[in-house]
């Protein structure tokens, strides 16, 4: 099965040497990197993966997701992303978008690399123009269905997109505390963050797609099909359309 090689941009790792504001223009510049355009992401493991980027959907405690280097004998070390299986949707694009800003970025001592990432993922996910577009640049109110209606075009959560209309400005600060106070009392904020509206998992289908490829070529076997995807050779059957 082939490997696509890690697609590096050039200009990487961005700095981020003086304040969080750094990570949008380093998100700016991935996505000019990479040909993305403003518009939404809808499928974010896969597009990491045609990337070059492994992706791995595990059950993870206590954390969202990591990031780290896989090493490969006299071959360039892959990146990887673990994201946790038992989150939805939603949380696991913003992990994924927030990995990648770690892996994107060289964020300096003097700022706080959480929230440089924090802010990128939001950046990566919600480009700024195009929030504006559908939300305006500055709002005083808003309700809670137009906010969801924002959750499904952007694959972030209500939550996520109130943080970003805070960075851009688009909401002032007496709004942004109103709105978190009521996903207090709604419960949102807490485990296992149940939001309206949740958005399908972001599963990576990659090695998928390889596998049943290496089978239809017949360079494996059933066996070794359903061992690598781990399920039985029985639902192999449903994976695979014969002639």
């Amino acid at each position: 099965m082939q490997n696509i090689k890690w697609h590096k941009p050039p200009e990487a790792p961005y700095p981020v040497t003086r304040d969080v504001s750094e990570a949008e223009l380093a998100a700016i510049n991935l996505r000019r990197e990479w040909d993305l355009g403003i518009t939404p992401i809808p499928n974010l493991a896969e597009l990491l993966e045609e990337k070059g980027i492994k992706i791995f959907s595990v059950s993870l405690t206590n954390i969202d997701g990591l990031t780290a280097r896989a090493r490969r004998a006299e071959k360039d070390e892959i990146p990887v992303i673990a994201v946790n299986r038992e989150d939805r949707g939603e949380r696991q694009r913003f992990t994924l978008a927030r990995e990648l800003g770690h892996m994107v970025m060289d964020v300096s001592n003097r700022v706080n690399e959480e929230k440089a990432a924090h802010r990128f993922a939001g950046a990566f996910l919600m480009p700024r123009d195009t929030l504006w577009a559908e939300i305006g640049k500055h709002r005083t109110s808003i309700r809670s269905d137009e906010l969801l209606f924002l959750k499904q075009i952007f694959g972030a959560s209500v939550q996520t997109v109130t943080y970003r209309c805070k960075d851009l400005g688009i909401f002032k600060r007496t709004l942004f505390k109103r709105l978190f106070d009521e996903f207090d009392r709604l419960g949102w904020r807490s485990p296992p963050y149940k939001e309206p509206d949740s958005l399908p998992s972001e599963n990576p289908v990659r090695f998928k797609r390889l596998t049943l490829r290496a089978l239809a070529e017949g360079a494996i076997s059933e066996s070794k099909a359903a061992e690598l995807l781990e399920i039985s050779v029985h639902d192999l059957g449903n994976c695979i359309v014969r002639s």
